[in-house]
């Protein structure tokens, strides 16, 4: 599984799971690396945790494209930015004009519509804090 934020990173622990630290938009270097894993490891199942708006979804297309991997997202859901709405933050303009020209995917679509419709996004780091079981607000 691959992870957007050094925080998040940091913070979560999951069995039996692998994972990279990507730093956001990742470099090449980063691409070859999951693909020399994942070509000698037939058979797993990869994933991304990254945020919770436009950027984190085209990070994770991004990856898509450079290692030709068809990661599904962990926690990028539009039940966590239900879960966790007191912690969103209102989309920019230019959150706006991602979403919108991601919305017109098959992949996105729903969780697109949904931020778009409330003005939402989510950084990952809140989504990690809670799920780690940090109780405190």
């Amino acid at each position: 599984m691959t992870v957007e934020n050094l925080t998040s990173f940091n913070r979560l622990e999951r069995k039996n799971t692998f994972m990279i630290f990507l730093s956001g938009y990742h470099n090449s270097a980063k691409q070859k690396l999951i693909r020399k894993i994942y070509d000698t490891n037939p058979g797993l199942t990869w994933h991304h945790f990254g945020d919770i708006d436009p950027d984190g979804f085209y990070i994770m297309e991004n990856l898509r494209r450079g290692t030709g991997i068809d990661f599904q997202p962990v926690y990028m859901d539009v039940e966590m930015l239900k879960q966790y709405g007191i912690y969103t933050k209102p989309l920019t303009g230019n959150d706006r004009q991602k979403a919108k020209a991601l919305a017109c995917s098959d992949r996105y679509g729903e969780i697109m519509d949904y931020m778009l419709e409330t003005g939402v996004k989510l950084e990952q780091e809140i989504v990690s804090w809670m799920e780690s079981g940090c109780t405190r607000q």
